[in-house]
This record gives C-alpha cells, sequence and structure tokens, in this order.
C-alpha cells in the first residue's frame, strides 16, 4: 500500500483493494465524467465486532446503493479479507430511485435491471470464492434501500412510485444467487430501507439507552433518532449536493467546507449570496471555482437535512443535549468536517462536537449480521429468523415520519437554507 493510502488520502481511481477510502470514475450516457466518494470503512468507535463470540468460516457483506455496489468478503470477526467495488449498473435507467422506479414500469426493463444487479453481485462472489478456501461454505448479507431491494429481487416498484408509497416487502428475504444463500436484510418503509436499518444496527441504537442520531448525508437524505426504547426515522430529498453534485469536480464535504470558509470570511452573507464581485463569476480559491449556482445546490441540500434533523428532535421529544453521538454515514459523512456542518447550519451547534465520521454503516451493518449467523453453524435460517428480530426488538418502537404530511417542514425547510 502506498504512502498517500496509509495517510488516508483519497485515491483517484478505486482499485477496490478495501484499503482506503478511494474514489472511482463514473461516464454518464451523455458523456459527462463525474467522481464518486467510494467508502467501505467504517470507524472503529461503530465497529464492536471484536466484542462478539466468533464462530468460525467466512461471508460476504454487500451494500447495494443507488450509485455503487460494495462487497467484502469477511472472516469470523467481519474483518475484511478481501473486496469488491462497482458502479450500479442500473445507472443506465436514471440516477435516482425514482427515475428507476419509472423505468421499472417496463418489464423488460425492470428484468434488465434485476438481472444488472445479480451479475454484478456475482462477480463479487466469483471473485471472492477465489479468495476463500475450497471447503469454504460462503453465504451472503446484503443491505440496499427499498428501491434497490425491489429490483434484485424483480418485486413491483408501482407501489413505492405511488401513493401512500407504501412497501408490501420490508421484512427481509433469503435466495440464492450462485450456490451461495443471500440474506437481503429487512426494511422500514417506501423511503427508509434496508441499508438505514442496517446502519442502527451497526451503530448499536437499539441496545442503548442513550440517544443516537444516524444521518445517512446521500441523496434521499435519511436519518433516525433512537434508543433502545424508541425510534423515530425519515427521508428527505437532499439531492446529488452531497455527492459531488453540486459543483463539477468538488467533493461534497469540501464544497461544505468551502462554504462554511467564503461565510466565515465575509464573501458570502446568510442568505447564500456571494459579494460583489463574486456574484456573477464566482469565486477561485486554488483550482476550483465557486459560483452562486453551486452555493445554491447547497443551501437546498443542507436545507433538506437540517430541516429533517428539527421535526425528529420535536417529534421525539428531545433537546441537542440529550443526544448522546451523531452518526454521519456514507462517503460525504465520512470526510465532512463537522465544525463546518454546524458552520453552515447542517447540524446544530451543539451536536457538532457529539458527531463522529462512521463510514459505510449500511455495510458495517451487514458484517455484523454475518458475524452472528456465523455464530449458528447449524439452523443458519432459523437464526436469521431471529437476527431479524434482533435488529428491532420486540420492546422498541419504530415509527417512520412522512415529511411531506408534516405541517411544519416547508416552513422549516425555507429557514433551514439560510446558512450559519
Amino acid at each position: 500500500m502506498s504512502d498517500e493510502r496509509k495517510k488516508g488520502l483519497r485515491c483517484d481511481i478505486c482499485t477496490g483493494c478495501g484499503r482506503c477510502p478511494g474514489t472511482i470514475r463514473a461516464v454518464s450516457q451523455s458523456g459527462q465524467e463525474k467522481r464518486l466518494q467510494v467508502v467501505t470503512d467504517s470507524v472503529p468507535g461503530l465497529d464492536f465486532l471484536e466484542k462478539e463470540q466468533a464462530g468460525s468460516g467466512m461471508f460476504i457483506a454487500a451494500d447495494i446503493g443507488t450509485t455503487t455496489i460494495a462487497m467484502e468478503l469477511c472472516d469470523e470477526r467481519g474483518r475484511r479479507v478481501d473486496s469488491f467495488v462497482s458502479m450500479n449498473p442500473q445507472a443506465a435507467y436514471g440516477a435516482d430511485v425514482i427515475s428507476r422506479i419509472q423505468a421499472a414500469g417496463e418489464s423488460k426493463k425492470a428484468l434488465a435491471m434485476q438481472r444488472m444487479a445479480r451479475q454484478t453481485l456475482a462477480r463479487g462472489i466469483r471473485q471472492f470464492q477465489k479468495k476463500a478456501p475450497e471447503q469454504e461454505q460462503l453465504f451472503m448479507v446484503i443491505a440496499a434501500n427499498t428501491t434497490m431491494s425491489y429490483l434484485l429481487m424483480g418485486w413491483d416498484t408501482g407501489e413505492l412510485g405511488r401513493a401512500p408509497f407504501f412497501s408490501s416487502h420490508l421484512k427481509g428475504e433469503s435466495f440464492l444467487l450462485e450456490g451461495i444463500p443471500c440474506y437481503l436484510l429487512p426494511g422500514l418503509s417506501a423511503f427508509v430501507g434496508g441499508d438505514i436499518a442496517a446502519g442502527i444496527y451497526a451503530c448499536g441504537m437499539t441496545c442503548k439507552k442513550g440517544l443516537t442520531l444516524l444521518i445517512d448525508l446521500g441523496t434521499n437524505g435519511e436519518m433516525a433518532l433512537g434508543n433502545c426504547d424508541r425510534v423515530l426515522a425519515c427521508a428527505t430529498a437532499a439531492g446529488p449536493a452531497f455527492e459531488g453534485g453540486a459543483n463539477r469536480g468538488i467533493f461534497g464535504a469540501d464544497m461544505v467546507s468551502l462554504t462554511a470558509r467564503l461565510l466565515r470570511e465575509g464573501i458570502l452573507d446568510e442568505t447564500g449570496l456571494l459579494t460583489d464581485p463574486y456574484f456573477e463569476t464566482g469565486i477561485r480559491i486554488g483550482d476550483v471555482c465557486v459560483t452562486q449556482q453551486s452555493i445554491r445546490a447547497i443551501q437546498l441540500a443542507k436545507g433538506a437535512i437540517a430541516a429533517g434533523i428539527e421535526i425528529l428532535m420535536k417529534a421525539y421529544p428531545a433537546t441537542a443535549d440529550a443526544i448522546e453521538q451523531v452518526v454521519l454515514a456514507g462517503g460525504f459523512g465520512y470526510y465532512l468536517k463537522p465544525e463546518d456542518a454546524a458552520g453552515i447550519g447542517l447540524l446544530p451547534g451543539r451536536l457538532a462536537s457529539k458527531a463522529l465520521a462512521g463510514g459505510n454503516t449500511a455495510l458495517a451493518g451487514a458484517r455484523l449480521a454475518g458475524v452472528r449467523l456465523l455464530q449458528a453453524q447449524k439452523g443458519r435460517d432459523e437464526a436469521w429468523e431471529r437476527l431479524k428480530e434482533d435488529i428491532f426488538p420486540s420492546g422498541c418502537s419504530v415509527e417512520i415520519k412522512n415529511l411531506a404530511r408534516e405541517p411544519d417542514f416547508e416552513a422549516l425547510y425555507l429557514e433551514a437554507m439560510n446558512l450559519g
């Protein structure tokens, strides 16, 4: 591994070595190139797998994201042995879940997207089978958002795309792929899927009395607040700004840091306006040009997230002081500086000191589930049923907030678009 990787610097191209957070290049159908952060790591503070009583054997953990598919071959304690990362080829049918739900309305496209997802997973499985001992009987645990789960299983996505946006497939599923058992983790709603459930599992939210706030800072902006007694979750449309869509060539976390810096230096006001003469031309910082349009994209995204956080805290109810830990999940959250997030108002200021970068919490949850299944050397199907109950214990109530139905959301959203 190079010195740059040891230092944790970003690779320009992710080789799938699994040893560092990296980026991959994606080329859209229009030919526009885009760099995407790929994170498979989760921070040690979240990863309590070492405390688990080890079984024996190996397994595969997978995270099917809207943009990328990440897989890991893991040992009996959930430690990474090998990794596989790929663009999600379903992007040919749209960059977001809404586009894919619409495309899946045509049976040929739905079948094509199912085949794409399964073929990508199969490539990873075949790679791992070469690394695992010949006699090893692998299995795979999969975390995915609700739409990706539907497309993988070939379920009708129509109900996800029309009111009341109901999902009838949330209990988890088991199936065979490339001859190995696969376990798809359960989801929570049409908007809050198995990836967030896995993140909740990974950070131990439902095992603790103290409150944890989990925020997945991606396109869909899912978040959950809770403890062992109660969990509230929601999703808000943050858009692509946090995943590099605000300004071409700038990662979302860097864009937040630049916005916070411009605000501190008075070049940007709290309404998001660049001062003259930068309003028309933008401001160049090194090789990067920050434009008024890119600032607006960040405002829209941060407004949606901040409003969602406020609604969850009011509904729980919980104050910032009552929240013990804030976990920033995903590639964007991995690099985000909490002080910059607080500086632009993405996080309440009193939460910044409690924030940690959770990395890929969906993959971490799949790893934890895999370790638990390995402990049951016999009767794995029975262990799978118990595991699904363990993710959300019977004494823990789970409620999904539909922000579109919240009377305060629009006003909070508009107010939260202000910076600082």
